[in-house]
């Protein structure tokens, strides 16, 4: 039985902000679920050379702008004093150097920096390979792992800057420390995303930094880690300069809590907080994360820690909503595709597409690999329903990766931009053989966050309060996550994909 509020406010507004590559997102909950107001802002990359980079007094600038112009938002309603938290999910492996004034001293390395397999490859070499990368903190050091960005900077960055870096912080720690002034700790889930934490005991693991040659920015880069805190415990309130700008009232501040990984906000937003449950995401990039009691068996998925203790498995594509744009355009009439595809039967009447408009190293796809076959088609209903089946494909395959982990799957949740497509669901869950449940909102990420910021400021005041029932991110999800009907497979459907399963990974091997 779910436990209920007995601290928070039924009036309270949670904010969820999602910090990503493509976009910054901040959105305001009430406590039945329901989006009272949002903002959105652009992000731009630094790209030029394979690079992926954030500009990090940008990231700054967002973090204040987009509290300003959501207290705006709520100050409208009439629902500005009732800010009550807000949680923060930023992008996984995204880490960036700040000095003691908290200005950059480098841009913040990106996940989709494909400069990265050489460095990252060094690094292994060193350690002595991924074996003994398990050994030291249970799990696997995937390329795009934030230790990767230290063995780049070990080539790249100049001895003054790594004397001059203060800290060295993931995407999400950096945003809650514009947003409170506190960049001195990071959540067990952001710490996870840099493969320098022993996933078993939530501690730094020193050995780890043995992937650099130099002794000396061994220790430099040893004393400008974060601690790792409890989610639990807020890192502050939004600063007084900040509240000031946004005409919050400086005694009525939201608190902000520790950050999550993108993937755990994913997964928390999509509901599947418990062993077993799957969420698979369909945004900038396609993602399958699913909830574990125990780390997998395998070394093909990525492994994290969840903040409230489980451990994440992952497979992240690099191909999602960009390859779709791509197919299909950023601004086509979604209603029109949806039904020109609809009228095209099962494998696109024949047509198939590799998706790799960017490298895909978990399936051998080194290179940009975009192919027709047999051939390019002109009309788009057929362009949107391959380039559906292709991501659907890739799907598929990770959600295998996690059954030959160790995985019993008990629910699969989708969310995202993508998953607005019933379309998409419905050829996702013909392929897998299994209904899917849709969430309401199609932000999962900045709901996630949310999420886990109401179980942490429930918590907050119980502790405060001498309370000892505790308060779990699965009673905060019961609250906020909203699911609409599920979309189940179309039994005429499933013998054309398992088929077509078959043939897009020869050819993806090939």
């Amino acid at each position: 039985m779910a436990e209920p509020l007995r601290c928070v406010s039924r009036e309270s507004v949670i904010t969820g902000w999602d910090f990503s590559t493509g976009a910054v997102k901040c959105l305001a909950f009430d406590l039945q679920g329901n989006t009272l107001a949002e903002v959105r802002l652009p992000t731009d990359l630094w790209t030029e050379g394979g690079v992926s980079e954030l500009n990090v007094l940008q990231l700054e600038g967002q973090a204040r702008a987009s509290v300003r112009a959501l207290a705006a938002e709520l100050r409208k309603q009439g629902r500005l004093k009732d800010w009550a938290a807000g949680g923060i999910s930023a992008t996984h492996h995204t880490a960036g150097r700040i000095d003691a004034n908290h200005v950059q001293v480098r841009r913040a390395i990106c996940w989709n920096d494909h400069t990265l397999a050489t460095y990252q490859a060094q690094g292994l070499e060193r350690l002595g390979g991924q074996e003994r990368v398990r050994r030291l903190i249970g799990g696997p050091w995937a390329i795009r792992y934030t230790l990767s960005h230290l063995v780049k900077d070990e080539a790249l960055l100049s001895s003054d800057d790594w004397q001059r870096t203060a800290k060295i912080l993931p995407h999400g720690g950096l945003a809650a420390g514009f947003l409170t002034g506190n960049f001195d700790s990071i959540s067990v889930s952001a710490a996870a995303s840099t493969g320098i934490m022993d996933l078993r005991t939530k501690q730094w693991c020193r050995g780890m930094l043995e992937a650099l040659e130099k002794p000396e920015h061994r220790e430099l880069a040893w004393t400008q880690l974060p601690r790792i805190v409890d989610h639990y415990t807020a890192l502050g309130p939004l600063s007084e300069s900040l509240a000031l700008e946004a005409g919050i009232d400086a005694q009525q501040r939201p608190l902000v809590f520790p950050t999550s990984d993108d993937q755990q906000a994913g997964l928390v937003g999509g509901g599947a907080v418990e062993a077993g449950q799957m969420a698979v995401i369909l945004g900038n990039s396609a993602v399958v994360n699913s909830s574990s009691s125990q780390l997998p068996v395998t070394s093909d998925l990525d492994a994290m820690c969840l903040n409230w203790g489980p451990y994440l498995w992952m497979r992240c594509y690099n191909n999602g909503a960009g390859f779709l744009d791509h197919i299909v355009g950023t601004r086509p009439d979604w209603e029109r595709l949806e039904q020109q595809a609809r009228a095209i039967p099962p494998q696109a009447g024949g047509i198939s597409v590799m998706p790799f408009l960017a490298p895909e190293p978990s399936l051998g796809v080194s290179a940009k690999h975009l192919q027709w076959f047999p051939r390019e088609p002109a009309d788009q209903g057929t362009r949107f329903r391959a380039a559906l089946e292709a991501l659907a494909y890739l799907i598929a395959l990770g959600v295998r990766q996690h059954e030959e982990a160790g995985q019993k799957i008990t629910r699969i949740t989708v969310s995202g931009g993508i998953a607005r497509s019933t379309l998409m669901c419905e050829i996702l869950a013909s392929m897998l053989g299994r209904p899917l449940e849709r969430l309401q909102s199609a932000e999962g990420p900045a709901l996630g966050a949310a999420v886990t910021a109401l179980a942490a400021l429930e918590t907050h005041h119980r502790r405060q309060r001498g309370i000892l029932t505790p308060f779990t991110v699965a009673d905060a999800v019961r609250i906020l996550v909203q699911f609409r009907e599920p979309v189940t497979p179309n039994l005429e459907w499933q013998e054309f994909y398992r088929a077509g399963l078959r043939e897009f990974e020869r050819r993806a091997r090939e």
